[in-house]
């Protein structure tokens, strides 16, 4: 409910001790310059009772409860929403494939962290929703306390802003012809998940206009239908966002490989690297890895697997080529795309001994 000036409160009260009626009391404000929406307020401020004096109504006020509530909900939608978004992301580059918009980043990385927010955020956002309308079920009133229509025209300004930027973008992209299928399914997500926010907190203040200017039991009514179905497909996208991250991401128990086969390929580059600069100063191969060693120039930490103990495979093949190896416990993972920025080929592996024939330069 609105806050109502005090010299309008003072005013109202006084004419309901006099025994105006509130209709003449709202007409007499209206004529006054006061809108109806302020009369309205005024009059509400007052219960209508038998008695000869005028009765407040208990002003709705926000407990620490409510804003802790309110405050962690809103929190862990935000969350919830830019983490279903940066997975749709993942999910539409690895799908369509843009040669010119190529990850620089660890996909299933990303795709991990992402799914971990979900999983840990969309139980308690339930949670605290349920929380939040059982103590609206014990008072309504409760739904338009101050802190509740705060937090709602934040959170519509962040995303009027979001889909306002996000249209700039769209049409700077049309401008300049970058419109490309990657940059308009992002536009498109960006757009819906903006947009589904800002839609179900401007409805839920129309809700509170309702309670607030109407004189009937807040009770008596009842929201749009089409709220709850809003809630569920966000909370449709968000699981499907998850199962996605998941599959992305891969196996979990396979992850552990997957770093190592990663530690071996830096270990291949650092090998590498080593010879090149072994036949830069002695003008020729070395005769095996551990030569290696025996120059701070051309010094390497480790010459076999660091798991395995198994060396790595060294083989000259002429004056200026050679042959590096390793045994690798998985294959490239399919959606790993840091082979297409990779010039020496190691990210590209079958599971079990890979050797890899190159020259130095």
């Amino acid at each position: 409910m609105a806050s109502v000036p005090p010299s309008l409160m003072s005013f109202t009260k006084e004419c309901l001790a006099q025994g105006v009626a509130r209709t003449e009391i709202r007409q007499a404000l209206i004529d006054a310059g006061w809108t109806d929406r302020e009369a309205t307020a005024a009059l509400e401020s007052f219960a209508e009772s038998p008695l000869p004096v005028p009765v407040p109504r208990k002003r709705v006020s926000s407990g620490p409860r409510a804003a802790f509530l309110h405050l962690l909900a809103l929190f862990l939608l935000y969350m919830a929403a830019f983490s279903t978004g940066a997975i749709l992301f993942l999910a539409i580059d690895i799908f369509i494939k843009d040669p010119a918009n190529r990850s620089f980043f660890d996909l299933g990385g990303s795709a991990r962290f992402n799914a971990a927010v979900l999983i840990a955020s969309l139980p308690v956002l339930l949670l605290v929703r349920r929380a939040i309308m059982r103590d609206i079920a014990l008072n309504p009133a409760n739904r338009i306390a101050p802190v509740v229509r705060t937090l709602a025209y934040i959170t519509l300004l962040i995303t009027s802003l979001i889909m306002v930027g996000d249209m700039v973008v769209v049409l700077m992209g049309f401008l300049n012809g970058d419109l490309t299928l990657t940059f308009i399914l992002k536009s498109i997500v960006v757009l819906l998940l903006a947009g589904g926010i800002f839609l179900w907190y401007i409805s839920g203040l129309a809700f509170e206009e309702k309670m607030g200017n109407s004189q009937r039991e807040e009770t008596s009514i009842r929201e749009s239908q089409w709220r709850p179905r809003l809630a569920w497909a966000g909370f449709l996208t968000a699981s499907l966002s998850l199962v996605l991250a998941l599959w992305i991401a891969g196996n979990p128990f396979n992850q552990r490989l997957v770093r190592l086969d990663r530690q071996r390929i830096s270990d291949l580059r650092s090998l590498q690297g080593a010879i090149s600069r072994f036949h830069k100063k002695e003008k020729r191969l070395p005769k095996s890895l551990s030569e290696l060693k025996g120059s701070p120039d051309t010094y390497v930490d480790r010459t076999s697997d660091s798991i395995t103990g198994i060396p790595y495979v060294y083989k000259p093949i002429n004056k200026s080529s050679y042959r590096l190896g390793a045994v690798f416990d998985l294959p490239t993972p399919s959606y790993d795309d840091n082979s297409t920025r990779s010039k020496d080929g190691f990210y590209e592996h079958d599971a079990g001994l890979q050797n890899f024939d190159l020259t130095v330069k």
